[in-house]
């Protein structure tokens, strides 16, 4: 596995790591009354081309696009207790952040084989969780603590695990 030898985790947009931006949006989450820390449900993920091109997401009931495939095919590598960013998908699959983040949001095969819980941004905050923000992220703040990570108290993983954690080695 592929361990990080400078920081893994960089300044957002020229701001510190603790930017007060992120501060306050994890500030302002609210965390539900029941948290969902399931690691272990096991969804059927289609291998073939064809059992991809049939089929159709409970999430959103359309079809799971090529494009989708291909980030989830790279997310599912990061290992338990582990994480990867948005970055380093975008990178390994030739794309953008953002539509590895538009990908995730809509993956209906969550919480494994596609462990899309274990993708933080780059500046190592906890990011949004089903495309939300707001008290979905403390579902994902759950799942990957209960894998042995750990977060500050503004959302942002551990200084110390953000080296010895990080997953780039993707194939």
């Amino acid at each position: 596995m592929k361990v990080a030898t400078t920081p893994v985790c960089s300044p957002h947009f020229g701001g510190t790591r603790h930017s007060a931006s992120r501060r306050q949006q994890y500030a302002k989450a609210v965390v539900p009354d029941v948290i969902d820390d399931d690691i272990e449900t096991t969804h059927t993920y289609p291998e073939t081309t064809e059992d991809r091109a049939s089929f159709m997401s409970p999430k959103s009931g359309r079809r799971v696009t090529e494009f989708q495939y291909r980030v989830y095919d790279a997310c599912r590598q990061v290992p338990l207790g582990h994480y990867s960013t948005y970055k380093a998908i975008s990178d390994h699959i030739g794309s953008g952040p953002r539509a590895v983040g538009n990908a995730l949001a809509k993956n209906p095969f969550c919480p494994l084989p596609i462990p899309c819980h274990r993708v933080l941004t780059s500046d190592c905050y906890i990011g949004g969780f089903s495309g939300d923000t707001k008290s979905k992220i403390f579902f994902k703040k759950a799942k990957l603590e209960k894998e042995g990570l750990k977060f500050d108290e503004s959302g942002f993983l551990s200084e110390t695990m953000q080296q010895s954690r990080f997953f780039s080695e993707f194939k």
